[in-house]
C-alpha cells in the first residue's frame, strides 16, 4: 500500500486557457483516464454565451486542481505541476497545493513562483524561539 497524502488548495490560471488549446490534452480529466492517472488536473468550467450566431457554450481551463482520488503518493507534485505550466505558456499560474501527509507533522506545499513550480517546506517555531524544518 505505501505512504500517502491529502491534497487540497488550487492554482488559478489567467487568462483561462481556451478549449482550442485543450483538445487531447493529457491534462484533461476524460472517461479515458482515472482520476489516479495524474496528481493534478485542468479545471474546467463551461458558460453560456450569447453571440450572433447563437447560444454558444464555452469550455475553458481556469485552474490547476489536485486529483480526487483516494490514497495518493504525491512525490512529483511540483513535476506535475510544472508540466502543465510548460504545456501552456502565456498564462499566470498563481496559488498553492497544501499536502498533508498521514504522519504528523508532514505537511508542504507546492506554489508557483515566477512561473516555476516550487516545493516549500514549513518551519516550526517553538515558543523559545528555537525553530525546527519539517521535512
Amino acid at each position: 500500500m505505501g505512504y500517502t497524502s491529502r491534497l487540497s488548495g488550487e492554482i488559478t490560471i489567467n487568462p483561462p486557457i481556451p478549449w482550442g488549446e485543450l483538445q487531447g490534452s493529457p491534462f484533461v480529466r476524460t472517461p479515458d483516464n482515472d482520476e489516479w492517472d495524474r496528481l493534478t488536473w485542468l479545471r474546467l468550467v463551461e458558460d453560456t454565451v450569447e453571440t450572433d450566431d447563437g447560444t454558444l457554450i464555452r469550455k475553458q481551463a481556469i485552474a490547476i486542481r489536485p486529483s480526487e482520488a483516494d490514497e495518493l503518493r504525491v512525490h512529483g507534485l511540483d513535476r506535475d505541476v510544472q508540466a502543465i505550466i510548460d504545456a501552456h505558456l502565456g498564462h499566470t499560474f498563481e496559488g498553492l497545493m497544501l499536502v498533508r501527509g498521514e504522519e504528523s507533522p508532514d505537511i508542504w506545499r507546492v506554489s508557483v513562483q515566477d512561473g516555476c513550480a516550487v516545493e516549500e517546506r514549513p518551519r516550526i517555531v517553538w515558543p523559545d524561539g528555537t525553530e525546527e524544518t519539517v521535512s
